[in-house]
């Protein structure tokens, strides 16, 4: 196929794409506008090489690209709330053990952190402690060694 003809086809695929048609009639469409015959692999060789957003008519991708911004914007919320009203910390951290625990876990629970930060905490099955769910402002060094201490005291 000499160049012309090529990058003729391939801005034609570029403005079907944008418009949402799929590979399977593109490659009827390049064929009768044309007078191709691409098989459907060559079709998709060309159309790898364009610069489209695959992702802009597909519904899935744009559901999912609206609920990561709504995630991320009601992280922004929350992180301007905690630094406006941060929880007032009553200078101790304590820890709560779950009666039930998560698949994968040998024991879990909730954190105050002394700054009054809170988060859920968990030890999995190799022994190693890890914290999700944090509400605040990250654990100091000295609330985290705390939190050990307060950890291996309601463990035994």
């Amino acid at each position: 196929m000499e160049k012309e003809l090529e990058q003729q086809i391939a801005a034609y695929m570029t403005e079907e794409l944008a418009k949402g048609t799929g590979l399977s009639e593109l490659q009827n469409l390049v064929n009768e506008k044309f007078g191709q015959h691409l098989t459907y692999m060559e079709n998709r060789i060309i159309a790898s090489g364009l610069q489209v957003d695959w992702n802009a008519n597909d519904p899935k991708a744009a559901a999912a690209a609206k609920e990561k911004a709504k995630r991320e914007e009601e992280a922004k919320k929350a992180e301007a709330e905690a630094a406006e009203g941060a929880p007032k910390g009553t200078g101790k951290t304590t820890v709560t053990v779950n009666k039930i625990n998560p698949p994968g876990t040998v024991a879990s629970g909730t954190v105050t952190f002394a700054s009054g930060s809170t988060a859920d905490w968990y030890v999995d099955q190799t022994g190693r402690p890890g914290i999700d769910n944090l509400k605040g402002n990250p654990p100091t060094r000295e609330e985290a060694q705390a939190f050990m201490m307060e950890l291996q005291k309601v463990l035994g």
